[in-house]
């Protein structure tokens, strides 16, 4: 996959994440947070088994008996994940929901790659940015 065409995912996932969170939390008024995150997984689980089937890729599931049970609860994560935003959108709002997730998305990404994958070092740069972050969680959400 080329740089730009990741980027555009990236840029796509943000946006979806958006709409995903206001129209659950809608949904969520409407029957239950629980329910309109099951939906949104059974909905998600068809598109993505649709998908599979007409690429003829459905056979590779196939190699999950193989991975080690750690690789597989990522669906786990996904659920609260939906459950959460589902349960703080109408308290919270939109923005305020969404910015605290990226933030803490950033702030254990980088926990992430600095403690366990030890990829990077914690340098001032870093440090300066993991500030700015916080402080512009504090800024939009009032």
């Amino acid at each position: 996959m080329t740089e730009s065409k990741a980027l555009l995912f990236a840029i796509l996932a943000g946006i979806f994440t958006t709409i995903e969170a206001s129209i659950n939390a809608k949904l969520g008024s409407i029957v239950t947070p629980k329910i309109a995150t099951l939906h949104n997984l059974v909905t998600g689980t068809v598109i993505i088994l649709v998908a599979n089937f007409l690429k003829n890729t459905l056979n590779q599931y196939a190699k999950i008996i193989f991975v080690s049970p750690q690789w597989l609860i990522g669906g786990v994560f996904g659920a609260f994940i939906i459950y959460f935003a589902t349960k703080s959108v109408p308290k919270l709002g939109v923005s305020n929901t969404l910015i605290i997730i990226v933030a803490s998305q950033i702030i254990s990404g980088l926990f992430i790659d600095i403690v366990l994958t030890k990829q990077y070092h914690l340098g001032w740069i870093k440090m300066i940015g993991i500030s700015m972050v916080i402080v512009g969680i504090f800024l939009i959400a009032k």
